[in-house]
């Protein structure tokens, strides 16, 4: 993107052009903004596409995917109290709904979300401009400018505000969280070298059924001691991957 076609007229002969305008064009844009730009090395290629442009949108668009997904994967974690994930609990922003106290909204990844989804749909727009240049003749570049800087903007403002204002401030509901992992069936998959799949899955089975920690259930099913079995279906240990010893 710093590098620029001025200086390349008619379509990039540089016809009528001073010999240094494209070189002189750069060094005043660059005093101006502290940008540090450049004349392009094919004026006939700057002048015939927007190719950085669109490269460059795609790259926004991509970033506004990563971004939703956080944003996503934070409003499902912080769901709750009672029939939600209840994993985390976000900055409360706001004092609650209209007709409904208490009741807290994640309102900055809803937010961030939403700006996400206008960046996907600048990049659509930018796409199309960018097949819509005939020739040398982009006439479409207004447009292009217009929802890069759009989308730069929306980006730049969302990101901080979803570092400082959810990420950074929300708070682990580590009670939540164990109570959870300690009936979650995964946890067998660590008794499958010991007990078998076949029994493990017995476990797995009847503690979801009696809504019982996978340990008790493991130790009446198999005799395995509960120490032993704390120390086999340890969560972080099961993290590391590979076979515990």
């Amino acid at each position: 993107m710093n590098e620029l076609p001025q200086g390349g007229t008619a379509i990039g002969t540089g016809i009528n052009s001073h010999k240094d305008f494209a070189k002189t064009f750069c060094s005043e844009l660059n005093k101006l903004t502290k940008f540090k730009t450049k004349p392009t090395k094919n004026f006939y290629q700057g002048l015939s596409s927007v190719d950085n442009a669109v490269e460059l949108s795609s790259a926004l668009k991509n970033l506004s995917i990563i971004l939703m997904k956080i944003s996503n994967d934070l409003r499902w974690m912080n769901s709750g109290p009672l029939t939600g994930l209840g994993e985390i609990e976000l900055e409360a922003l706001q004092p609650g709904s209209s007709i409904m106290p208490g009741k807290v909204n994640p309102v900055i990844p809803e937010a961030v979300a939403m700006a996400c989804a206008d960046v996907i749909g600048n990049d659509v727009t930018v796409t199309v401009a960018g097949q819509s240049g005939n020739f040398q003749l982009n006439v479409m570049l207004p447009v292009v400018a217009y929802n890069l800087l759009k989308s730069i903007n929306l980006l730049g403002n969302a990101m901080p505000l979803l570092a400082d204002k959810a990420i950074k401030s929300f708070k682990v509901n580590t009670k939540n969280i164990n109570e959870s992992l300690s009936k979650n069936p995964i946890l067998v998959t660590a008794l499958n070298r010991i007990v078998g799949y076949s029994k493990a899955a017995a476990i797995a089975k009847k503690a979801y059924k009696e809504n019982k920690p996978i340990v008790d259930v493991a130790h009446d099913e198999t005799g395995i001691s509960k120490t032993e079995l704390n120390k086999l279906l340890d969560p972080s240990k099961l993290t590391k991957g590979g076979i515990s010893e």
